[in-house]
């Protein structure tokens, strides 16, 4: 090769770099930012890591409640915006999973969960609001009730004591529409 086409070859390239790197930070300055963890994406930092938990759940209202240890394992996906938990247990002799998903969302103000498990075939959405005084996140939950199948309504609610110890609760209606205690769980943070 000539050194006169070894040039031209090297200017195609440099040519050919700079239109791309024009022509990205065009594309960039056209582009809103892309979104950042907020100030409410702190409280998504206080679940991470491993938690021995013990669970409790009422099948009946008047019922002794049946007990249950497990583990769930928090962490944050990159960019800050959502928290993953990964729960194993057992429940009645029968091996439990549960993977969840939890951010916040900013156009409705509150914060955004999901949850799926092995002995459902509904997914649950749960919206939300946290009480910084009282350390408390309260939220309602829409699924499918897992005998009939038809929409079903939940109160969630999560308390931080300290940052080694959380609590969370699920409410459901009873026959006679009002609330009732059907679990909670007890949350204990490993040392890493």
């Amino acid at each position: 090769m000539t050194t006169l086409c070894r040039r031209l070859v090297l200017l195609s390239i440099v040519d050919a770099l700079t239109l791309l790197a024009l022509g990205s930070a065009v594309l960039a300055q056209d582009q809103p930012p892309a979104p950042g963890p907020t100030a409410e994406h702190d409280l998504l930092k206080k679940d991470l890591g491993t938690w021995d938990a013990t669970v409790r759940f009422w099948p009946q209202p008047d019922a002794e409640p049946l007990e249950s240890k497990g583990v769930e394992q928090n962490e944050l996906l990159p960019g800050g915006l959502w928290r993953v938990s990964h729960f194993e247990g057992d429940f009645g002799g029968t091996k439990f999973v549960g993977v969840g998903t939890f951010g916040y969302d900013p156009v409705e103000k509150k914060y955004i969960g999901t949850w799926v498990d092995s002995m459902s075939p509904y997914l649950m959405i749960v919206k939300s609001d946290y009480d910084a005084a009282t350390e408390t996140l309260t939220g309602t939950g829409e699924g499918r009730d897992l005998l009939t199948g038809k929409p079903s309504i939940s109160k969630h609610i999560s308390h931080y004591p300290d940052k080694d110890t959380r609590t969370f609760e699920i409410q459901m209606p009873g026959e006679d529409g009002k609330l009732r205690k059907v679990m909670d769980i007890e949350y204990k943070r490993r040392a890493e």
